[in-house]
């Protein structure tokens, strides 16, 4: 699906209409591609990419989502095999609270149930801020700041994981939609983040 970048054209395809039809497409595409697991932070920031296009009025080849998706692949392979080792670690804690054979289990549910959805939004304001040719380490840093720094838009993408959770839960097949809606969170909460930042620019 490619989108016009002017003229007639450009208002035609470049809609709210086209936006909804390309965050499904994104969606369904994110899915296939985290499935082995590792591969979903690469997944997520090749579709912020793509969707990030479409808002520009770019091109929204799907070959241009796999470019991307390779290039992150090589990118972030370092913070996609961390993040798996650390939401496995968490979900093990997550069972021994449940199975109540540590003391203060509820504390510790609670506690890894905050640091399980604080994981999932730091992967995905990583995803959000991933440029091609990004360091791991560089790119984490600053993400971690910059999350540190807008801990409302921190809450957004939080509670954005959470509506999506439901929505899974109410309707197993939405999961196919999950990877569009978050991508489309994640640049939400960045230009609401830049934005911020120009008014602060403007008023100094």
């Amino acid at each position: 699906m490619t989108s016009a970048t002017d003229g007639t054209n450009g208002r035609r395809w470049g809609g709210p209409l086209a936006l909804f039809g390309e965050m499904v497409i994104t969606g369904v595409v994110v899915a296939a591609l985290a499935l082995p697991l590792v591969t979903a932070l690469p997944a997520l920031a090749a579709g912020t990419a793509h969707l990030r296009r479409q808002l520009a009025g770019e091109s929204v080849r799907m070959a241009d989502l796999w470019r991307d998706f390779t290039t992150a692949v090589r990118d972030l392979w370092p913070l996609a095999l961390g993040a798996v080792g650390a939401a496995l670690v968490l979900l093990w804690n997550l069972s021994l609270a449940q199975a109540g054979v540590v003391p203060g289990s509820a504390g510790l549910l609670a506690l890894t149930w905050l640091l399980l959805l604080a994981l999932a939004v730091l992967l995905l304001r990583t995803a959000a801020d991933w440029r091609p040719g990004a360091r791991p380490r560089t790119l984490l840093g600053e993400t971690a700041e910059r999350a540190l720094r807008d801990p409302g838009g921190s809450v957004l993408l939080a509670f954005g994981w959470l509506m999506c959770a439901v929505f899974v839960w109410m309707l197993p097949p939405l999961l196919l939609l999950t990877g569009g809606l978050l991508s489309l969170a994640a640049l939400a909460v960045e230009s609401r983040h830049q934005g911020r930042h120009a008014d602060a620019d403007a008023d100094a």
